[in-house]
């Protein structure tokens, strides 16, 4: 695979709402499929997230009204330390960063809502390095659990002091065997969760994500990622959008009410999608396509970055026009030597799967049908 592949913010911000943004790509020279159906039924999915058993004691404990960076700062170094807050509301005027290894930092559950001020230009958390475009070094074994966190809707996705940062609500840069779980995220103003800079290890686990005004959460240049149980809903864009995941298991979610997609898959391979349900996402469950290179004066993908060898098996499809579409070009198809279609494998569904052209862009998916 080509190694200079387009960052990934760069690709979101060319993604407008979902009839521009179809329009656009079929002005293209990606023959994407336009589908837009309204009304998407309502289904009953897992309720918030439940609190989390007290794994290891608290090293201190924070209340509303403390200063929590100066909490996070302040606990033990060399040794695993965890930052217990109460139940509450707290208000933050910036972000908080988790910058050091083997820390963790939990809540008593949905009751402990952190929520940024608005008008803030910054992400609510932060796990890595802020300071640098390219974190100076990874961040290992950090835990965050039993919270409530709400972002805003600022004027701008990206931080003004570092526009390198987007103001997600969680942003991991360069995160070895990072936790969340059982946390609810709501009221992004970019994805509400947000894994990159090589993450590595990345687990989300009972957790509730929606209200972003692009997707629920996303993967940049992230492998091993292991993601369960989740429910990811009514996000502007996708549930879940990737820029390069690699070697990852998401299985046990349901992807309901997206704006476009359940899943925009670019760039990549060898993930394996199981169980998860896609409920009444407006374009369709599933979304494989490359990594778009250049939009002017043709819309083209950098070469060979087709999407490839990821495996869909028993998931359930239903209320969206599509369970699955394809976005190829001339640099990017399916039909390279190479080239490991994706497998599609005992999934129930209420809609069918589009593939391009075999003969012009090769076996994209393989449905097992001739």
């Amino acid at each position: 695979m080509n190694g200079a592949i387009q960052p990934r913010w760069p690709i979101m911000r060319h993604r407008s709402p979902p009839v521009a943004f179809m329009t656009r790509l079929l002005s293209s020279t990606l023959p994407l499929l336009a589908a837009l159906l309204a009304g998407c039924a309502a289904v009953p999915v897992r309720a918030a997230a439940k609190p989390a058993e007290q794994a290891t004691p608290c090293t201190r404990t924070a209340v509303p009204g403390d200063d929590l960076q100066a909490a996070i700062d302040g606990l033990p170094a060399q040794r695993r330390a965890t930052l217990c807050l109460q139940s509450g509301h707290y208000e933050l005027a910036g972000l908080l960063a988790i910058h050091r290894d083997g820390i963790t930092l939990r809540g008593t559950g949905t009751d402990t809502v952190l929520q940024l001020r608005d008008g803030v230009q910054q992400p609510l958390l932060v796990i890595g390095d802020y300071a640098n475009e390219v974190p100076s070094a990874p961040i290992r074994n950090v835990v965050v659990e039993n919270l409530h966190l709400i972002g805003n809707h600022a004027a701008h996705e990206f931080m003004p002091e570092h526009p390198y940062l987007s103001n997600s609500a969680v942003v991991v840069r360069g995160g070895h065997d990072v936790d969340l779980r059982q946390i609810v995220v709501e009221r992004c103003r970019s994805a509400c969760l947000l894994s990159e800079r090589d993450t590595q290890g990345l687990v989300i686990t009972d957790s509730d994500v929606s209200g972003a005004t692009w997707d629920g959460v996303s993967f940049n240049r992230s492998s091993h990622v292991t993601m369960s149980g989740n429910h990811v809903h009514d996000n502007a864009a996708a549930g879940i959008t990737t820029e390069h995941l690699e070697d990852s298991d998401i299985r046990d979610n349901v992807f309901e009410r997206n704006g476009s997609q359940g899943l925009y898959l670019s760039d990549s391979r060898d993930n394996r999608f199981v169980g998860n349900r896609f409920v009444g996402n407006t374009r369709a469950g599933v979304f494989l396509t490359c990594s778009i290179r250049y939009r002017t004066p043709e819309v083209l993908c950098w070469d060979n970055s087709m999407s490839q060898d990821n495996v869909f098996e028993h998931n359930v499809f239903e209320g969206s026009p599509y369970t699955f579409t394809i976005g190829v070009d001339r640099a990017a198809d399916c039909k390279a030597a190479d080239f490991k279609p994706n497998l599609w494998r005992d999934n129930q569904a209420d809609a069918s799967g589009f593939n391009p052209p075999k003969d012009v862009y090769g076996t994209c998916v393989d449905t097992g049908r001739s």
